[in-house]
């Protein structure tokens, strides 16, 4: 349970920018909690997008790889993806806000029953006290996004579930090689 979960995505032998600023983002978070950062690429013919990963700091990558995977399909991905943080346990998970984070993201954390924010257009580290039983918590993921329109930044926190899962859309965040 001390690592991070990047879902990974790729077409035609090429990663997804949103899936490599989630890496540069995820990598930050990692070094401020002190955990490991990994990927999960699901797909055919994957396995060469590694050498990608590792370069964006992912320490350990989850792959499934399969020539029934070669399109994404919402059944057997979400059994992996689901299968995988039962096992691995994360704190926190990650997904792009693509129409495939958008149908996969949300059916992963109701199996998980973890919650999930949609649409983050930052993510922070941080401490929360509940205002009712006064219990502090530490190093939440702050999952901020745009509410009522755009017109306030809501700061979402999951104190209790884990993993802590976001989307974020793409263009959102810096993608750097580590």
């Amino acid at each position: 349970m001390n690592n991070i979960i990047v879902y990974i995505e790729s077409e035609n032998g090429k990663i997804s920018d949103v899936s490599l600023e989630l890496l540069t983002k995820a990598r930050s978070l990692a070094k401020e909690l002190s955990c490991s950062l990994e990927a999960l690429l699901i797909g055919h013919n994957v396995t060469i997008l590694q050498d990608e990963l590792f370069s964006f700091g992912a320490k350990k990558i989850h792959i499934a790889d399969d020539p029934r995977l070669v399109n994404y399909l919402t059944l057997p991905y979400s059994a992996i993806t689901i299968s995988l943080f039962k096992n691995e346990k994360p704190q926190i998970a990650l997904f792009g806000a693509t129409s495939v984070g958008r149908d996969l993201a949300p059916r992963v954390s109701s199996a998980l029953k973890s919650g999930l924010t949609a649409d983050c257009t930052s993510l922070e580290i941080g401490d929360h006290t509940d205002t009712k039983t006064g219990k502090t918590y530490k190093n939440l993921l702050y999952q901020i996004r745009p509410a009522f329109g755009g017109n306030i930044i809501a700061t979402i926190v999951n104190p209790e579930c884990r993993p802590q899962m976001a989307t974020v859309r793409e263009g959102v965040m810096k993608k750097e090689i580590f």
